[in-house]
């Protein structure tokens, strides 16, 4: 009878005991010991992609800025103009034109200015862009032939309102203000596919901004002058009334003098007169005033710099966008290449492309 271990030989089987668990084939390298290789093999078996993907996407951004329209931008400067305070109107007849919605920063005492950001308010506002739009400018694309705005942005829509808040959007979007409330400066740029048009653009809109206000600002003081000259009509009514009141008392008393009722009935009339006389004076001096400031014509903006037409193109700008598709490109390759080496790593050993290959045939 033989034994277990007889068996075991003769079967060609070992121990239990004697039987050690093989070492896998791979040992994965913990991140402390990923070395150089590691990191760059990728890169030098993937070189192609790696320098093919940004050079095609640089190559491909750059003839299309080369084909897109090229728009040229135009800026003018602005600033308020200080304006000394109208004195004797109670803070001013100018003072009235905070009633024009309320936002032109009108002090009352040391002078009247607009703010800067009221100026970069109205200008993108519906009225001045509707006003530029009906404006007329020579057209480049017809010899230069002066044509409104609207028909030169070609601004489409069914009826006419369409049309034009069609091309009210298209104005706004082509028109920037910026304010620098540190110098209390208003930089107005548009953008325009043509130089000189996007210069005269631009400086019929600071024509427009200065209209707009001078004709705000004399409305206003017409209004002003109107509403004194009915207040002074009545101040001197009142005036001769009281002048009057004290006539009277004088004629039934010329000799008052002793008598403290009448001595002080005489001083209650006097100061009477006097404050009349006083408000009177100061209606007088306000509707002269505000005469003068009905046609007044100063422009409450000054102008730094007028716009000039561009000698360049703003946009698209072909080797700025070139190095910046260049640069997108890059990291988009580096990651599409890490990406594609984790998924070789994933795959199994005997597959291709993600099927799993047929197990080979042992020769006989």
């Amino acid at each position: 009878m033989t034994t277990a271990s007889e068996a075991r030989e003769s079967t060609g089987e070992q121990p239990a005991s004697s039987v050690r668990p093989r070492r896998s084939a791979t040992v994965s390298a913990s991140p402390e010991e990923v070395s150089l290789a590691d990191v760059l093999g990728p890169l030098v078996r993937r070189w192609k992609l790696l320098f093919g993907l940004p050079l095609g996407f640089a190559l491909f951004i750059g003839v299309v800025s080369l084909i897109l329209p090229s728009v040229y931008t135009s800026e003018t400067t602005l600033t308020p103009a200080a304006t000394s305070s109208i004195g004797g109107l109670g803070g001013g007849a100018l003072a009235s034109l905070a009633g024009l919605a309320g936002q032109l920063g009108v002090s009352s005492a040391s002078g009247t200015s607009l703010s800067p950001d009221f100026i970069a308010y109205v200008l993108k506002s519906r009225e001045v862009l509707t006003s530029t739009l009906e404006s007329r400018f020579p057209d480049p694309s017809s010899g230069n032939q002066e044509r409104p705005l609207l028909d030169i942005m070609r601004a489409k829509g069914r009826t006419d309102a369409a049309r034009l808040s069609q091309g009210v959007r298209m104005l706004d979007r082509a028109v920037k203000t910026k304010v620098d409330h540190a110098t209390g400066i208003v930089t107005l740029s548009v953008n325009a596919s043509d130089p000189k048009l996007a210069a005269a653009v631009a400086n019929r809109m600071k024509d427009i901004l200065n209209e707009f206000n001078l004709e705000r600002r004399q409305s206003q003081s017409r209004e002003q002058a109107r509403f004194t000259h009915e207040r002074m009509v009545q101040a001197e009514a009142e005036l001769r009334d009281a002048e009057a009141a004290q006539l009277r008392f004088l004629q039934a008393n010329r000799a008052f003098t002793g008598s403290p009722i009448l001595e002080f009935e005489n001083s209650r009339l006097q100061r009477a007169v006097d404050l009349k006389q006083e408000v009177y004076v100061s209606l007088a001096k306000e509707y002269d005033q505000a005469r003068i400031a009905e046609v007044r014509d100063t422009p409450v903006i000054t102008t730094i710099d007028s716009a000039v037409a561009p000698d360049r193109r703003s946009s698209p700008r072909p080797l700025l966008n070139a190095i910046i598709a260049l640069i997108a490109g890059g990291i988009f390759a580096f990651a599409l290449i890490y990406l594609l080496e984790q998924r070789h790593r994933l795959l199994p050993p005997g597959s291709l492309g993600g099927v799993r290959t047929a197990p080979e045939r042992n020769a006989p």
